[in-house]
Protein backbone atom coordinates (compact mmCIF):
# COMPACT_ATOMS: atom_id res chain seq x y z
CA UNK A 1 0.00 0.00 0.00
CA UNK A 2 1.01 3.77 -0.66
CA UNK A 3 1.06 6.21 1.48
CA UNK A 4 1.05 10.24 1.40
CA UNK A 5 3.22 12.14 2.79
CA UNK A 6 0.05 13.28 4.88
CA UNK A 7 -1.20 10.35 5.36
CA UNK A 8 2.05 8.73 6.84
CA UNK A 9 2.48 11.62 9.19
CA UNK A 10 -1.55 11.28 10.26
CA UNK A 11 -1.00 7.36 11.21
CA UNK A 12 2.23 8.05 12.71
CA UNK A 13 1.40 10.94 14.90
CA UNK A 14 4.49 13.13 13.71
CA UNK A 15 4.43 16.23 11.46
CA UNK A 16 4.93 16.35 7.28
CA UNK A 17 7.45 18.73 8.14
CA UNK A 18 9.47 15.78 10.05
CA UNK A 19 8.75 13.18 7.24
CA UNK A 20 10.63 16.02 4.99
CA UNK A 21 13.67 16.01 7.59
CA UNK A 22 14.02 12.77 7.57
CA UNK A 23 14.43 12.34 3.78
CA UNK A 24 16.53 15.21 3.56
CA UNK A 25 18.57 13.79 6.12
CA UNK A 26 18.62 10.43 4.49
CA UNK A 27 16.99 8.54 6.92
CA UNK A 28 13.58 8.07 5.34
CA UNK A 29 13.48 8.12 1.88
CA UNK A 30 9.77 7.94 -0.01
CA UNK A 31 9.06 4.63 -2.34
CA UNK A 32 8.57 7.26 -5.27
CA UNK A 33 7.06 10.84 -6.51
CA UNK A 34 4.55 11.49 -9.04
CA UNK A 35 5.57 14.33 -12.08
CA UNK A 36 4.19 16.70 -9.39
CA UNK A 37 7.03 15.59 -6.53
CA UNK A 38 4.85 14.24 -3.94
CA UNK A 39 6.62 11.61 -2.14
CA UNK A 40 4.85 7.95 -1.70
CA UNK A 41 5.60 5.83 0.92
CA UNK A 42 5.12 1.76 1.14
CA UNK A 43 5.15 -0.48 3.79
CA UNK A 44 8.71 -1.05 4.16
CA UNK A 45 8.74 2.94 5.20
CA UNK A 46 6.38 2.14 7.66
CA UNK A 47 8.33 0.00 9.64
CA UNK A 48 11.51 2.07 8.75
CA UNK A 49 9.99 5.02 10.46
CA UNK A 50 8.58 2.85 13.62
CA UNK A 51 12.62 1.88 14.34
CA UNK A 52 13.26 5.66 13.95
CA UNK A 53 10.73 6.45 16.52
CA UNK A 54 11.06 3.74 18.42
CA UNK A 55 14.84 4.77 18.89
CA UNK A 56 14.07 8.08 19.09
CA UNK A 57 11.98 7.66 22.15
CA UNK A 58 15.04 5.66 24.02
CA UNK A 59 17.15 8.90 23.48
CA UNK A 60 19.10 8.06 20.40
CA UNK A 61 19.92 11.23 17.96
CA UNK A 62 19.12 11.50 14.30
CA UNK A 63 22.48 10.57 13.51
CA UNK A 64 23.35 7.19 16.16
CA UNK A 65 19.69 6.46 14.76
CA UNK A 66 20.86 6.50 10.47
CA UNK A 67 24.09 4.52 11.07
CA UNK A 68 22.08 1.69 13.02
CA UNK A 69 19.44 1.14 10.70
CA UNK A 70 21.41 2.02 7.62
CA UNK A 71 23.84 -1.00 8.56
CA UNK A 72 23.66 -4.28 6.41
CA UNK A 73 23.21 -6.59 8.94
CA UNK A 74 20.50 -4.94 10.54
CA UNK A 75 17.55 -6.93 12.06
CA UNK A 76 14.20 -5.64 12.80
CA UNK A 77 13.17 -8.34 14.36
CA UNK A 78 15.82 -7.95 16.87
CA UNK A 79 15.94 -4.52 16.97
CA UNK A 80 12.22 -4.85 18.12
CA UNK A 81 13.11 -7.54 20.59
CA UNK A 82 15.98 -5.19 22.07
CA UNK A 83 13.06 -2.11 22.34
CA UNK A 84 10.66 -3.84 24.29
CA UNK A 85 13.27 -4.83 26.69
CA UNK A 86 14.36 -1.36 26.90
CA UNK A 87 10.91 -0.09 27.14
CA UNK A 88 9.78 -2.67 29.73
CA UNK A 89 12.89 -1.23 31.72
CA UNK A 90 11.47 2.43 31.16
CA UNK A 91 8.11 1.80 32.12
CA UNK A 92 9.31 -0.08 35.53
CA UNK A 93 11.49 3.51 35.83
CA UNK A 94 8.27 6.04 35.22
CA UNK A 95 6.25 3.73 37.72
CA UNK A 96 9.24 4.03 40.09
CA UNK A 97 8.85 8.08 39.13
CA UNK A 98 5.11 7.80 39.70
CA UNK A 99 5.08 6.10 43.07
CA UNK A 100 7.66 9.11 43.81
CA UNK A 101 5.28 11.34 43.17
CA UNK A 102 2.53 10.37 44.57
CA UNK A 103 5.27 10.15 47.92
CA UNK A 104 5.61 13.97 47.57
CA UNK A 105 1.66 14.57 47.11
CA UNK A 106 0.94 13.17 50.25
CA UNK A 107 4.15 14.64 51.69
CA UNK A 108 2.95 18.46 50.86
CA UNK A 109 -0.28 17.82 52.10
CA UNK A 110 1.33 16.64 55.62
CA UNK A 111 -0.05 13.29 55.11
CA UNK A 112 3.44 11.46 55.63
CA UNK A 113 7.21 12.64 56.38
CA UNK A 114 9.17 11.98 53.67
CA UNK A 115 13.07 10.82 54.49
CA UNK A 116 15.76 11.94 52.68
CA UNK A 117 16.58 8.61 50.08
CA UNK A 118 12.88 8.73 49.23
CA UNK A 119 13.56 11.95 47.55
CA UNK A 120 15.83 9.82 45.21
CA UNK A 121 13.53 6.95 44.32
CA UNK A 122 12.96 6.41 40.71
CA UNK A 123 15.24 9.26 38.79
CA UNK A 124 18.37 6.91 38.93
CA UNK A 125 18.02 3.67 40.28
CA UNK A 126 20.95 3.22 43.29
CA UNK A 127 22.56 5.99 41.48
CA UNK A 128 22.21 8.89 44.24
CA UNK A 129 22.97 6.26 46.92
CA UNK A 130 26.37 5.53 45.30
CA UNK A 131 26.62 9.45 44.88
CA UNK A 132 26.24 9.74 48.53
CA UNK A 133 29.01 7.27 49.32
CA UNK A 134 31.31 9.27 47.17
CA UNK A 135 30.38 12.62 48.69
CA UNK A 136 30.89 10.72 52.70
CA UNK A 137 34.25 9.47 51.27
CA UNK A 138 35.48 12.66 49.69
CA UNK A 139 34.45 15.37 51.89
CA UNK A 140 33.36 13.88 54.82
CA UNK A 141 29.46 13.15 56.42
CA UNK A 142 29.05 16.93 57.76
CA UNK A 143 29.31 17.99 54.01
CA UNK A 144 26.29 15.28 53.00
CA UNK A 145 24.20 16.13 55.80
CA UNK A 146 24.15 20.18 54.73
CA UNK A 147 23.95 18.83 51.00
CA UNK A 148 20.88 16.95 52.05
CA UNK A 149 19.74 19.61 53.79
CA UNK A 150 19.64 21.73 50.76
CA UNK A 151 17.64 19.17 49.18
CA UNK A 152 15.18 18.85 52.03
CA UNK A 153 14.76 23.08 52.37
CA UNK A 154 13.97 23.39 47.97
CA UNK A 155 11.17 21.21 48.40
CA UNK A 156 9.69 18.20 46.74
CA UNK A 157 8.37 20.42 43.64
CA UNK A 158 11.68 22.06 43.18
CA UNK A 159 13.68 18.78 43.64
CA UNK A 160 12.29 16.72 40.87
CA UNK A 161 12.54 20.15 38.86
CA UNK A 162 16.14 20.28 39.96
CA UNK A 163 16.57 16.25 39.22
CA UNK A 164 15.08 16.85 35.42
CA UNK A 165 17.43 20.23 34.74
CA UNK A 166 20.61 17.34 35.74
CA UNK A 167 19.43 14.78 33.64
CA UNK A 168 18.76 17.18 30.00
CA UNK A 169 22.08 19.17 30.46
CA UNK A 170 23.56 15.78 30.52
CA UNK A 171 21.46 14.68 28.05
CA UNK A 172 22.38 17.58 26.03
CA UNK A 173 26.14 17.63 26.35
CA UNK A 174 26.22 14.06 25.22
CA UNK A 175 24.06 15.37 22.14
CA UNK A 176 26.73 17.64 21.55
CA UNK A 177 29.58 15.56 21.84
CA UNK A 178 30.56 15.42 17.92
CA UNK A 179 30.95 19.24 18.30
CA UNK A 180 33.69 18.28 21.04
CA UNK A 181 34.86 18.90 24.76
CA UNK A 182 35.63 22.31 23.86
CA UNK A 183 33.46 23.67 21.75
CA UNK A 184 31.06 26.85 22.63
CA UNK A 185 28.00 24.84 22.91
CA UNK A 186 29.32 22.12 25.08
CA UNK A 187 31.46 24.79 27.04
CA UNK A 188 27.97 27.04 28.09
CA UNK A 189 26.52 23.01 29.53
CA UNK A 190 29.22 22.87 31.02
CA UNK A 191 28.74 26.32 32.51
CA UNK A 192 24.87 25.09 33.74
CA UNK A 193 26.21 21.95 35.21
CA UNK A 194 28.66 23.97 37.56
CA UNK A 195 25.60 26.10 38.78
CA UNK A 196 23.21 23.44 38.83
CA UNK A 197 25.82 22.16 41.20
CA UNK A 198 25.13 24.48 43.82
CA UNK A 199 21.91 23.12 44.41
CA UNK A 200 23.21 20.55 46.49
CA UNK A 201 26.31 22.04 47.68
CA UNK A 202 29.14 25.16 47.29
CA UNK A 203 31.37 23.74 45.40
CA UNK A 204 34.60 25.27 45.14
CA UNK A 205 37.03 24.80 41.93
CA UNK A 206 38.89 22.29 43.29
CA UNK A 207 36.23 19.84 44.14
CA UNK A 208 34.38 20.69 40.59
CA UNK A 209 37.82 19.49 39.13
CA UNK A 210 37.41 16.51 41.08
CA UNK A 211 34.20 15.60 40.56
CA UNK A 212 34.73 16.33 36.59
CA UNK A 213 37.53 13.62 37.20
CA UNK A 214 35.38 11.21 39.18
CA UNK A 215 32.74 10.80 36.34
CA UNK A 216 35.30 8.77 34.62
CA UNK A 217 37.71 7.10 36.83
CA UNK A 218 35.26 6.39 39.41
CA UNK A 219 33.26 3.43 38.04
CA UNK A 220 30.48 3.93 39.95
CA UNK A 221 30.12 7.11 38.66
CA UNK A 222 31.52 6.29 34.75
CA UNK A 223 28.45 3.06 34.74
CA UNK A 224 25.74 5.84 35.22
CA UNK A 225 26.94 8.02 32.41
CA UNK A 226 27.60 5.14 29.88
CA UNK A 227 24.18 4.82 30.34
CA UNK A 228 23.20 7.98 28.64
CA UNK A 229 26.36 7.96 26.09
CA UNK A 230 29.27 4.82 25.95
CA UNK A 231 32.08 7.95 25.77
CA UNK A 232 30.08 10.43 28.11
CA UNK A 233 32.55 9.92 31.14
CA UNK A 234 35.60 10.43 29.28
CA UNK A 235 33.82 13.15 27.47
CA UNK A 236 32.45 14.83 30.70
CA UNK A 237 36.09 14.72 32.53
CA UNK A 238 37.55 16.70 29.77
CA UNK A 239 34.82 18.71 29.40
CA UNK A 240 35.33 19.73 32.72
CA UNK A 241 38.85 20.18 32.91
CA UNK A 242 38.72 22.41 30.14
CA UNK A 243 36.19 24.32 31.31
CA UNK A 244 37.98 24.63 34.41
CA UNK A 245 41.51 25.88 32.91
CA UNK A 246 39.65 28.36 30.61
CA UNK A 247 36.82 30.17 32.83
CA UNK A 248 37.49 33.68 33.64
Amino acid sequence: MAYTVKQLAELAGVSVRTLHYYDEKGLLKPESRNKSGYRYYGDEAVVRLQQIMFFRELGFNLEEIGNIISRPDFDVLKALQSHRILLTRKAERINHLLTTVDKTIKELKGEIKMQIKEFYEGFSDKQIEKYREEVRERWGEKTLQKSEQRVINMGKEKFVMVQAEGGKIFKDISDNMPKGFESPEVQELVARWREWLENFHQYSDEAVLELGRSYSEDARFAKYFRGIHENLPEFLTKAIQYYCSHKG
